[in-house]
């Protein structure tokens, strides 16, 4: 997992630790800066976990010199990160189940309609988040539709940007709302475009996920 993506969630020792092991795993001769990307601190650290790691016994150096030198996991090293590994997947499930708690209602709403295809109004932030989470729950996004020029016929999230009036909304088809400041624009744009099957995602000042439909 590459940290650089991530802003909420600090790294603890233990995802340092592992990400390091694993990177060393895949390429003996791995850069710094991509180990400490990887683990999510800064290149003149890595040189301290190399050597807790070799004094611990968990890497050792091979190679007659420091241009052909390289770290290959003992024994005890690839035992090491197998065990972190497990911790590691324990608590992402963990967070997995949590995450499907806090979408749920959103996703039963979704589940439980007649609809076969979704268009996300929104290429930003809420957008992204929700093709995620419903492309993870195997729901078929059509793509996104936003009113910016700059972001049409473009890509975001892997899914095609269009324009409102490109939407093809028929009755299996409904069109989610993604975005907070501009949702009352959006909603009058989707029915100034004829589209059917509006619903806009919201977050209440309680922190609740919910999808409301427009009438």
């Amino acid at each position: 997992m590459d940290l650089s993506e991530y802003s909420f969630f600090n790294p603890s020792p233990n995802f340092r630790e592992m990400s390091i092991l694993k990177a060393l795993t895949e390429s003996s001769s791995v850069s710094q800066e991509r180990l400490a990307r990887l683990a999510g601190i800064v290149p003149s650290m890595v040189n301290k976990y190399i050597k807790d790691f070799e004094d611990s016994g968990l890497i050792q150096k091979e190679g007659e010199n420091r241009r052909n030198m390289k770290y290959v996991l003992t024994e005890a090293g690839k035992f090491r990160l197998q065990y972190l590994t497990i911790l590691y997947l324990k608590e992402s499930a963990k967070l997995y189940t949590e995450s499907r708690e806090i979408f749920g209602e959103v996703l039963d709403v979704l589940k439980e309609s007649e609809h076969e295809s979704f268009y996300l109004y929104g290429a930003g932030i809420i957008g992204g988040i929700l093709a995620d989470i419903l492309r993870t729950e195997g729901m078929r996004i059509i793509g996104f539709l936003d009113d910016s020029p700059a972001k049409q016929n473009g890509t975001f999230h892997d899914l095609h940007v269009f324009s409102p009036d490109e939407a093809e909304c028929k009755d299996e088809t409904a069109v989610i709302v993604a975005s907070f400041r501009h949702a009352d624009n959006i909603v009058k744009n989707a029915r100034e475009n004829g589209m059917k099957n509006v619903m806009v995602f919201t977050i209440s000042r309680t922190g609740k996920v919910e999808l409301e439909q427009v009438k």
